[in-house]
């Protein structure tokens, strides 16, 4: 805690999920477990946060720095978007035991707020609503994502 400005972590970190459009719909009091059960975890410039295929339980809310998300084939890799302060994902990994579909690299240091699946299930459990409100933005932040993949992947391809 941070006791010298006299607010808490879980005070700073309920601010910030106020302020992100993915959390916006919750209840303030949902959202102050939310913030009381996250974490922040800090990575270095050029450090992974995880790789495409890898078996992740957190999802991450960007607080500072630049990260990329990046589609890694067997000969190249494909850049489909950068995250930048106030980004959320990785949601799908609070609601099911999935393999990541990109990877996502720091490009500045980077400080993050997670949560994990375990913290989030339990929250669930209680607000179920939850899920829903927060359904609606990762959906379509995934759907993008898939567009610029797949023009990415048509613009490599040459037709007879």
């Amino acid at each position: 805690m941070d006791h010298s400005g006299g607010r808490c972590e879980m005070d700073a970190n309920l601010e910030i999920y106020r302020n992100v459009a993915a959390f916006s719909g919750i209840p303030i009091e949902r959202l102050k477990l939310l913030a009381y059960l996250s974490k922040r975890v800090y990575y270095r410039a050029g450090e992974f946060l995880f790789h495409h295929g890898d078996i992740d339980d957190r999802a991450y809310l960007i607080l500072s720095g630049k990260a990329q998300v990046i589609r890694e084939l067997s000969d190249h890799s494909v850049f489909l978007h950068e995250f930048t302060e106030g980004d959320f994902f990785g949601g799908l990994a609070l609601l099911s035991d999935i393999k990541r579909r990109f990877s996502i690299k720091a490009i500045t240091d980077l400080e993050c707020l997670t949560i994990n699946r375990e913290s989030f299930q339990k929250l669930l459990l209680q607000f179920p609503e939850i899920a829903i409100k927060m359904l609606d933005p990762m959906i379509k932040r995934m759907v993008q994502m898939e567009e610029e993949f797949l023009k990415a992947k048509t613009n490599q391809c040459l037709y007879g």
